[in-house]
């Protein structure tokens, strides 16, 4: 009886640990919906696969796993044929959760800490034609209050290169219109400024002054970018009108909000912007997220230096 007990009261703290780190990430409000998804998922397989390692999930206790279950799990994970992106996002989420734990004094070390993710073949982003950009921006229908909204939040999105779950977060008082300024609360709740030109600047007046006001149904919230009912939009509805809007335009590429994001940092690079100003914008820790994008600006290096340097030809 005794260790029936022990096992439910073990269980329990297993599990409350894990409800308790995804309430923790909720209420910090940086990290989207499908991202806290993934992190519960893969803490519940880690889980599940600690209690084949324990005899039962009731057998073990958070500060019971060590390095060696962490570097087992990845294994199992590899000989499942989990690609490498996955099995280094697990890792990412473990080393996040045991993190966590530290820090409540749950347990003493991080085990995931010293597990090694696998090196992740870099993938180059897809970027639109400064014309496929113009194209897609003059699609929405401007005479209609949503139309005057999705054009602002197009523009928005490729004048900035801010992400989509920045923007859906963005309030009316974080924009300053008469200094082209924008407030944007990027991971770990960092804080950056980001720039409109002009286009963006007169985009987000028209939305502001004409439409924003039709969407509020009477109520009153200083969020920027609302749908139905006066609700603030989300990063779903804002990726399928993005969609949308591609689709409208003719484009063949696959356009999402990220898709901007990459076309806004390569377009950058491309006029001639320092690459630190461009993390700066787009809120990288690390310059080489950034250098990313001069790869896919070798086309255009190329031209620059066919014209510039004096034995080129």
């Amino acid at each position: 009886m005794h260790q029936t007990n022990e096992g439910g009261r073990k269980l329990a703290e297993v599990w409350a640990a894990v409800d308790e780190f995804i309430d923790h990430l909720r209420s910090l409000k940086v990290s989207s919906p499908h991202t806290i998804r993934c992190y519960a998922s893969d803490i519940v397989s880690f889980a599940s696969f600690l209690e084949g390692q324990f005899s039962g999930i009731g057998h073990f206790s958070w500060s019971d796993v060590d390095v060696t279950h962490v570097r087992q799990f990845v294994m199992e994970l590899s000989m499942q044929g989990y690609s490498k992106r996955s099995i280094a996002r697990k890792i990412s989420s473990l080393r996040s959760f045991f993190k966590y734990l530290v820090n409540k004094r749950l347990i003493k070390f991080n085990p995931a800490i010293f597990i090694r993710a696998p090196k992740i073949p870099m993938r180059l982003p897809k970027t639109l034609t400064v014309s496929e950009v113009e194209k897609l921006l003059e699609t929405p229908d401007v005479n209609t209050p949503e139309g005057l909204r999705d054009k602002a939040i197009l523009e928005v999105l490729y004048a900035t290169g801010m992400r989509v779950g920045e923007l859906v977060r963005l309030n009316c008082s974080d924009v300053n219109l008469s200094t082209g300024e924008v407030i944007v609360t990027g991971k770990g709740g960092k804080q950056r400024i980001v720039l409109l030109g002009e286009a963006a600047i007169q985009a987000l007046n028209e939305y502001i002054s004409k439409a924003r006001e039709t969407f509020l149904s009477g109520k009153t919230t200083d969020a920027l970018f609302l749908g139905r009912h006066g609700s603030r939009l989300t990063e779903r509805q804002v990726h399928r009108l993005v969609v949308k809007y591609s689709l409208m335009a003719g484009l063949k590429v696959h356009v999402t909000p990220h898709v901007l994001r990459h076309s806004f940092a390569t377009h950058m690079l491309e006029g001639g912007a320092d690459i630190r100003i461009v993390q700066e914008l787009l809120g990288h820790a690390s310059l080489s997220t950034t250098q990313i994008y001069t790869r896919t600006s070798r086309a255009h290096l190329k031209r620059i230096y066919d014209l510039a340097h004096p034995r080129a030809k």
